[in-house]
């Protein structure tokens, strides 16, 4: 009889352990987070249109027959706020929309303005109403846009590099 108690403890220690259940977390292999990354790169225009686009950044460069291109020119902290704010979607299927945003420079314009965009290549074109632009993308990733429009007149070329962000 002195032996059931002891026999009875382990038992109950056994069926105690037992039901005890031992939560397994998974692991993930760095190599197979790079490959699942590797598979999901999405193309220039899906990246230019998976989301809106904020100006970050605006410079200006201007180079006139026979002299010296001038030093970058810093526009954006010239720009005026109703300007910085502004959002520009570049929707699938070719629709582009600039979106006026919180602030806009005139109570009376329109909130949104509509084009359409193309990208071949590293050439997007943009056409509004009245205007179309030809940029050369120089760089697009998730989260940066820098685009270069050069126009060439008389008075020599000016080249403006906008920097967008989301």
């Amino acid at each position: 009889m002195k032996k059931l108690p002891v026999f009875l403890s382990l038992l109950a220690s056994t069926l105690v352990f037992a039901s005890c259940e031992k939560e397994i977390e998974e692991i993930k292999d760095p190599a197979q987070e790079v490959a699942a990354a590797a598979t999901t790169v999405q193309s220039k225009p899906e990246l230019l249109a998976a989301g809106p686009w904020r100006l970050t950044g605006l410079t200006l460069v201007t180079a006139t027959p026979g002299a010296a291109a001038t030093p970058a020119v810093d526009l954006f902290s010239r720009i005026k706020d109703a300007q910085r704010d502004n959002l520009h979607l570049f929707n699938t299927g070719g629709s582009y929309t600039l979106d006026e945003a919180a602030i806009k420079a005139h109570p009376e314009a329109p909130q949104q303005l509509t084009g359409s965009w193309t990208l071949a290549g590293d050439s997007l074109t943009v056409t509004q109403p009245d205007v179309t632009r030809h940029y050369a993308v120089e760089e697009l990733t998730p989260t940066t846009l820098r685009l270069k429009l050069t126009q060439t007149g008389e008075q020599g070329t000016t080249t403006y590099t906008s920097v967008f962000a989301r």
